[in-house]
């Protein structure tokens, strides 16, 4: 059976990042968003995702400090691009 997640907090299962790292990169972040501060504890619509700071398309590894946790809404178009 899957992990619970916690409200507002997305646990797509994808090849790239292994679980235990996702939720090592949530805490360290304070399950908030690190460009707007957005958090689910603040606002139940707010969603979480672990992103990749440099793109795996474009080098970029599964490195703790190449993750960090961003909201839907700073996430929506990123797409592979680095900033």
């Amino acid at each position: 059976m899957p992990p619970r997640a916690e409200v507002g907090v997305v646990l797509r299962v994808k090849r790239d990042v292994p679980l235990g790292v996702r939720f090592t990169v949530l805490k360290r972040d304070r399950y908030k968003c690190v460009l707007c501060g957005a958090s689910p504890t603040t606002d139940v619509t707010c969603n979480l995702h672990v992103d990749h700071i440099v793109s795996l398309a474009q080098g970029g590894g599964n490195e703790i400090t190449n993750l960090r946790t961003l909201c839907d809404s700073c996430n929506l178009g990123k797409g592979a691009r680095s900033e």
